[in-house]
């Protein structure tokens, strides 16, 4: 057994001289009484020792809990002002970031222009974590206020070079198919979302292409891929699974549920939300838990899209009700915490399922769409969204929803030509829909006029199909993966489905 603790404050604990320990009673003319202490009459506060104090207890010896003392760790909070973070190691940061900005030459000094105002600037300072949640690094970057502009006087056109989440995913599967080396640099000179992920067929091929940033650049060989983007990247066999337990843990804190009891399904089958025609309750800190749970829907976990995507609707003036929607979503990570995509090296091919649900928004009598590819067992690309268009059939919201995927399946079919590991003669994607109407019109050529209106995604769903991109096959709606990403579904329809899109515990 192992017992391992950080001293606490020394001002915690006063020890007692050996004068007074002496003078603790005193004995009168021989008589067994003794006087009791003196008490202090000060009103007693309960103490915090703060976030730098942690006691542990770790069984087994030194060697084997050694690994273990990462999952100890201490929750540091980033600072609010400028003189919280020059107290702190962040001043190091924002040293390093000046000397950054004077080495790269980033601005020149010039004369402010007749008639213009110079804009100011703010630091933001953040805490970079690692995998287990210990502390990284202090990053600091000096921005510009650029809110103040105004478009069409100081700007026309704004662009970011930013890579899609489902690109990552779908690299991520290739290097569980063709087992790639997979490192991570660092860039000092970017702030906070700077991974960058070097693909290769063995490391020599990886440390060429690091050598080359590298002398360009400042940077920093981070070893084989462990964290990107708050996704952690495991690597078992030849399987490779990306998972948010610490981000998913740290929302369940900050939103005290921590200690809720776990729930078996993300949204009630039978709930019917309507929008709010009150006052709101806590918009803000809605919006808050919207957004919290929404970025680990996007990155790892398909399996809630449809209630966080269904709740987002309220935002602007949520109620009790939707309050309570979002408590059930919170339950359920809290049982599902460790769930996380995995990828194997089987099948090497590309699949997507189709899947839409006809009014079931009793506001406006709209339907909802979703979609869903995999690539190595697992889900790459994922969709479930509510369209304003109003339907009059079956067929013709499969239709709709066919046609949104069929946008997703050209994008990623572009996106594999263009990685030399792919084989260039591109293999037909397999898409797999429950509606046997829709499967007809797509392969049909003849219009009447009833369906005129579906004449430009007919049109676009023929080509597809006539190049030989995709192919429609039926599957029953019991075996369709994408059923839940429409509607609310039973505890075993939601597991089943997790399972088919590769959401396992990691």
């Amino acid at each position: 057994m192992l017992f391992t603790s950080i001293p606490r404050p020394r001002d915690m604990i006063h020890q007692s001289s050996s004068k007074n320990s002496t003078q603790a009673g005193v004995v009168s003319c021989g008589a067994s009484f003794v006087s009791e202490p003196r008490k202090s009459t000060r009103a007693r506060k309960a103490k915090s020792f703060g976030s730098d104090f942690q006691l542990y207890l770790v069984e087994g010896t030194r060697n084997e809990t050694i690994c273990q003392n990462q999952y100890c760790f201490n929750i540091e909070e980033d600072p609010k002002t400028f003189s919280e973070a020059m107290a702190s190691r962040d001043k190091e940061a924002i040293q390093d970031e000046i000397d950054s900005i004077m080495h790269n030459n980033t601005w020149v000094l010039s004369n402010l222009p007749p008639g213009c105002k110079a804009l100011g600037c703010k630091w933001i300072l953040k805490i970079k974590m690692k995998v287990y949640g210990t502390i990284d690094k202090y990053k600091a970057i000096l921005v510009i206020q650029g809110f103040r502009q105004k478009e069409g006087i100081d700007f026309f056109d704004t662009y970011a070079l930013v890579a899609k989440i489902s690109t990552i995913r779908l690299l991520l599967a290739l290097a569980a198919i063709n087992n790639l080396v997979i490192h991570q640099m660092d860039v000092k000179t970017a702030f906070l979302n700077d991974d960058m992920l070097i693909f290769g067929t063995d490391l020599e091929e990886a440390d060429k292409t690091m050598k080359f940033l590298s002398s360009s650049f400042d940077t920093k060989d981070m070893g084989e891929a462990e964290v990107i983007l708050g996704i952690r990247i495991g690597k078992r066999n030849n399987e490779i699974s990306i998972s948010q337990s610490h981000y998913i843990e740290k929302i369940l804190k900050k939103f005290n549920f921590e200690n809720c009891s776990p729930v078996s399904t993300p949204i009630d089958p039978s709930l019917k939300l309507l929008p709010n025609k009150g006052s709101p309750v806590s918009q803000l800190e809605y919006s808050r838990a919207i957004g919290c749970l929404m970025y680990a829907m996007i990155s790892t976990r398909p399996d809630m899209a449809y209630a966080v995507g269904r709740l987002s609707r309220y935002t602007s003036n949520p109620n009790t009700h939707h309050w309570q929607a979002v408590s059930r979503v919170l339950k359920y990570l809290k049982g599902t915490m460790n769930y996380g995509l995995t990828y194997s090296g089987y099948p090497s091919i590309l699949e997507g399922y189709l899947d839409a649900s006809w009014i079931n928004n009793l506001e406006d009598h709209s339907f909802t769409s979703g979609w869903v590819f995999l690539l190595g067992r697992g889900a790459i690309s994922w969709a479930s969204k509510k369209h304003s268009c109003i339907t009059k059939s079956t067929m013709e919201f499969e239709f709709f929803a066919l046609s949104a995927a069929g946008k997703e399946v050209e994008w990623l079919r572009n996106l594999i030509y263009e990685i030399p590991l792919w084989p260039k003669s591109i293999s037909t994607i397999s898409i797999r829909c429950d509606s046997a109407a829709t499967l007809a019109k797509a392969y049909s050529q003849v219009y009447n006029g009833k369906s005129r209106h579906l004449s430009v995604r007919h049109s676009m769903i023929r080509e597809l199909i006539m190049t030989g991109v995709i192919s429609m096959e039926f599957v029953r709606t019991p075996l369709n993966l994408v059923d839940h990403l429409t509607k609310g579904l039973a505890r075993d329809l939601v597991h089943k489905a997790a399972i088919g899109m590769g959401l396992k515990s990691t």
